[in-house]
C-alpha cells in the first residue's frame, strides 16, 4: 500500500516512468475475449488513457465488438485500482465513440482503501479457472463479498444461479447454444486460431490446456471436439458451483464497458479471498439464448456476462501476454 507520509512529499507533475510501468503492467493483466488484449495504454500529465484496439478481432465470435468493450471496461478497472494504489484519486472520463476510450486522471493525493489495496494486489494473480472446482462449496460470506464487489458498479446488476430449476434452465440453454456454435465451421475455424497448443509459446490466445472438460467450463468455450454434456447432468455440475449473472439496462457500448469493470471487481475480490473464476460470454450471442436466460431468471435488463466462482482444484494454466512497455505511448514532454 502507498506510504501516505512519503506520498505528500511527491510531486504532483507527470506520471514517472516507475509509475507509468504501474499502470501498464495493472492493465496488461486484465481478462480479454480470447485473450486478445484489445487494449493500448497512453499517459501524458497526470492523465492515463485507455484505447481500444480493434485489429485482429474474432469478428465472428463478437461481431459487435461487444466483448472488446467488456475487455476494456476490464482494463479501466486494473488502471483505476493501479491510480490509487500509487496513491491518487481516480477521476474517470469516458469519451463516447471518439479516442481514447476513457481517461483516468490522478486528480488528488489519497491513499486506497483496504479494498482497493487488495483487490490491485490481486490483479497479478488473476486467472481464468475453466477446469472444475473442487467440491467444497463457496462460503456465504465470500458470496455476498464477490456480489458486492460487482456492484461496485451502480448500473450492473448481479443475480445468483439459485435451485435446481433455474440450474436445469440454465443447462438447457447452455447445451443448445454450444450444439449450434459447435456446428459452426466458420465460428470453429476463427477460435481454432486462438488456441494455443502445449508447449507453445504466445502472448495473446486462450492455452489448450486452460479449457474445461466438464461442466460450464466444457461449454463455455465450445470447439470442435467438445463432448457437448447431458442436460441434467450439467444441471447438477451448475448447483455445486457459485455462478453468477451480470446485467444491465440496456445494450449499449457504455453498458459493456461497465459490466467489464464490474467483473474485474468481483474477479480481484474472488481472487483476493482464496477463490477462482472463470466467465463465459460465447453462448450469449445467440439472441435467443440471451433474451431466453432473462426470461427464465426474471430478469428486467439485459445479459452481458456469465461468472462461476469455486475454489480451484489445480492451479491451472496463465496465459500469455505482450511486454508490458509494448502497450504504453508516452507523451510527456
Amino acid at each position: 500500500m502507498v506510504d501516505t507520509e512519503h506520498s505528500e512529499r511527491v510531486h504532483d507533475g507527470p506520471w514517472s516512468r516507475e509509475e507509468t510501468a504501474t499502470l501498464a503492467r495493472a492493465v496488461n493483466r486484465a481478462p480479454s475475449v480470447h485473450n486478445t488484449q484489445p487494449w493500448s495504454l497512453s499517459v501524458h500529465d497526470r492523465v492515463a488513457e485507455l484505447h481500444e484496439q480493434v485489429e485482429d478481432d474474432p469478428s465472428r465470435h463478437d461481431p459487435e465488438g461487444r466483448d472488446r468493450k467488456i475487455s476494456c471496461g476490464a482494463a479501466l478497472t486494473n488502471l483505476v485500482l493501479a491510480v490509487r494504489e500509487l496513491g491518487w484519486r481516480a477521476e474517470v472520463s469516458f469519451s463516447g465513440s471518439e479516442a481514447p476510450l476513457v481517461s483516468v486522471t490522478g486528480s488528488g493525493r489519497q491513499p486506497p482503501t483496504d479494498a482497493e489495496h487488495g483487490r490491485f494486489e490481486a490483479i497479478p494473480l488473476r486467472t481464468s479457472h475453466r477446469r472444475p472446482f473442487d467440491a467444497r462449496p463457496v462460503d456465504s460470506a465470500d458470496v455476498e463479498a464477490v456480489r458486492a464487489a460487482a456492484q461496485t458498479v451502480p448500473s450492473v446488476q448481479g443475480r445468483w444461479v439459485t435451485g435446481g430449476e433455474e440450474a436445469l434452465e440454465l443447462a438447457r440453454l447452455l447445451t443448445y447454444a454450444a450444439r449450434v456454435q459447435r456446428a459452426d465451421e466458420s465460428y470453429q475455424r476463427e477460435l481454432a486460431g486462438w488456441i494455443v497448443k502445449h508447449g507453445e509459446a504466445d502472448t495473446r490466445g486462450v492455452p489448450s490446456d486452460a479449457l474445461g472438460a466438464r461442466g460450464i467450463g466444457a461449454v463455455g468455450l465450445v470447439s470442435g471436439s467438445t463432448h457437448v454434456p447431458d442436460e441434467a447432468w450439467l444441471a447438477t455440475r451448475i448447483e455445486e458451483e457459485s455462478v453468477l449473472v451480470l446485467s444491465t439496462e440496456d445494450d449499449e457500448p457504455r453498458a459493456h464497458l461497465d459490466v467489464g469493470s464490474a467483473l474485474e471487481h468481483a474477479w480481484l475480490e474472488a481472487t483476493h479471498r482464496g477463490l477462482g473464476a472463470s466467465v463465459t460470454t460465447q453462448f450469449l450471442h445467440l439472441g435467443e439464448v440471451r433474451s431466453g436466460l432473462s426470461q427464465q431468471l426474471d430478469l428486467t435488463g439485459v445479459v452481458q456476462v456469465l461468472m462461476r466462482f469455486g475454489h480451484p482444484a489445480d492451479p491451472g494454466s496463465r496465459s500469455g501476454r505482450r511486454p508490458a512497455e509494448e502497450i504504453v505511448t508516452d507523451h510527456r514532454a
